[in-house]
């Protein structure tokens, strides 16, 4: 006897946007939350205090030119220098300051991020 698998969009939709995949989501977004903290310049620790995370629904391009909505989880840094200090900057003499990436090397999967320094 053959089996036939039948995808139901609708319900895989439901599934990524349902409540325990949101949970999970930010679950992993607070450990990455975490490692920010951790990982961010200590000098006055104002850019680890202004870390938060929000639960969100993202859309997703998919492979086939559609979009798919799903539960995340978003790490925030609103911190008033924190766009200097992740993507670098240059002082008022021209001195240019490199870039930290606390959050950019942090982005992505854990896969992702295993081979990363």
């Amino acid at each position: 006897m053959a089996v036939k698998f039948v995808r139901n969009s609708l319900s895989i939709e439901a599934f990524l946007q349902s409540e325990a995949i949101s949970r999970a989501m930010v679950s992993e977004a607070e450990e990455v939350r975490a490692a920010a903290e951790a990982a961010a310049p200590k000098r006055a620790r104002v850019l680890a205090e202004a870390c938060w995370v929000e639960d969100v629904t993202a859309t997703v391009k998919t492979r086939r030119n559609g979009t798919s909505r799903r539960a995340a989880g978003r790490v925030i840094n609103d911190a008033p220098h924190a766009v200097s200090v992740e993507f670098g900057h240059f002082t008022k003499t021209g001195r240019r300051v490199p870039a930290q990436r606390t959050l950019g090397m942090l982005a992505g999967s854990r896969r992702a991020r295993k081979g990363r320094a």
